[in-house]
C-alpha cells in the first residue's frame, strides 16, 4: 500500500499494519493542536509568534553536524544560551533531567550556544555533567531567525518542525508538571501520524520474531534516515525484537525495541533473522 507522507512512529505504525490508514478530519487535528496547546500553557510554554522552526545546520562543540531536520519525528526542546548567562547556567542541570529522563522515548534536548568558542563549551559542558547537544551559533544567524533577543529562550518543537511552545527567560524542566507534560506529548505524538515524506507500508508482509544486527555497533535512529538521530546501538550477538517494517528511500526499515527499552529504527541490510547464519 502506498502512503503518501507519512512518518509513523511508535504505536502508531502496528496500527497502520493492522488496520491500514486511519482517517483523521481536520476538527479532529484542530481539536488536538488546541488540547496541546492548552497543556503547554498550562505550564508557562505559550504559542510562539513563529509557526514552522526555522531549519538549521551547525557544528556542535566537539565539530559534529547538527540540523534541526535530522530530528523530524522527534519532539526537540530547543535552548538558547551562553556560558556568561547566570539563568542559562542555573536551568540546565534541569535540561539534562529532562534529557536522560525522556531522551530515549522520543525528546532530544539542543541548546544552541551563543557566539562562543568549542573548548569553552566544551569544558562548560564537562564540568557540569551535561551531556546534551550544543551547537554553536558563531555569527548569530540562528538566533536571529529565532527572533532571540534576550537569553535563555526556549522553543517547543514537534515532531514535524512546527514550534508548539516557547518560554522567554529559565524554567526548571525537571519539575513534575513539565515532565509529565513531555511524556504527554511524546505519547500523544507516537499515537499519530506525522509527515516528512513518503515511504511503503508493508502491511501483510510477516515480521520475523527476533532480530541480531549483521556486524556489531548497529546504529539504533530516531526515524527511518541515516542521518537521523542515533537513539542506540546494538551488538553482533543482541537479540531485538522487530515491532513494524517499512520501505523508504529504495531501501527497508524495521522499527525495533532494544534490549534497554528504547525504541527506534534499523535498516533491514544491517539485521537478519535470528538463525538466518549458517
Amino acid at each position: 500500500m502506498r502512503v503518501s507522507s507519512p512518518f509513523v512512529t511508535g504505536t502508531a505504525l502496528c496500527i497502520w499494519l493492522a488496520a491500514g490508514s486511519p482517517v483523521v478530519s481536520t476538527a479532529q487535528q484542530t481539536t488536538s493542536a488546541a488540547v496541546t496547546h492548552d497543556l503547554l500553557k498550562s505550564v508557562g510554554l505559550p504559542k510562539p509568534a513563529i509557526t514552522q522552526a526555522p531549519e538549521f545546520n551547525l557544528r556542535d562543540a566537539n565539530g559534529g553536524p547538527v540540523s534541526l531536520s535530522g530530528y523530524r519525528g522527534r519532539m526537540v526542546l530547543l535552548n538558547f544560551w551562553a556560558t556568561w548567562c547566570r539563568p542559562c547556567r542555573d536551568e540546565m542541570p534541569s535540561m539534562e533531567h529532562l534529557s536522560r529522563s525522556l531522551g530515549g522515548q522520543g525528546l532530544a534536548v539542543v541548546a544552541v550556544n551563543q557566539r562562543e568558542s568549542a573548548a569553552l563549551v566544551n569544558r562548560f559542558m564537562k564540568t557540569h555533567g551535561l551531556n546534551f547537544v550544543t551547537p554553536l551559533d558563531t555569527d548569530g544567524r540562528v538566533s536571529a531567525a529565532y527572533r532571540v533577543y534576550g537569553i535563555p529562550v526556549s522553543y517547543v518543537i514537534d515532531g514535524n518542525g512546527q514550534a508548539i511552545g516557547w518560554k522567554s527567560g529559565p524554567m526548571n524542566w525537571a519539575s513534575p508538571r513539565v515532565v509529565d507534560l513531555f511524556r504527554k506529548l511524546i505519547g500523544d505524538r507516537s499515537s499519530g501520524v506525522e509527515s516528512v515524506g513518503s515511504i511503503d507500508l508493508e502491511p501483510m508482509a510477516p515480521l520475523p520474531k527476533t532480530l541480531r544486527g549483521k556486524s556489531d555497533g548497529i546504529l539504533v535512529h530516531g526515524q527511518q534516515d541515516t542521518q537521523a538521530a542515533i537513539v542506540g546501538s546494538v551488538g553482533r550477538d543482541e537479540d531485538f525484537v522487530p515491532l513494524g517494517k517499512v520501505s523508504a528511500a529504495g531501501e527497508s526499515w524495521y522499527m525495533v525495541k532494544i534490549r534497554n527499552g528504547t525504541i527506534g529504527w534499523v535498516r533491514g541490510a544491517d539485521v537478519e533473522e535470528v538463525g538466518a547464519r549458517k
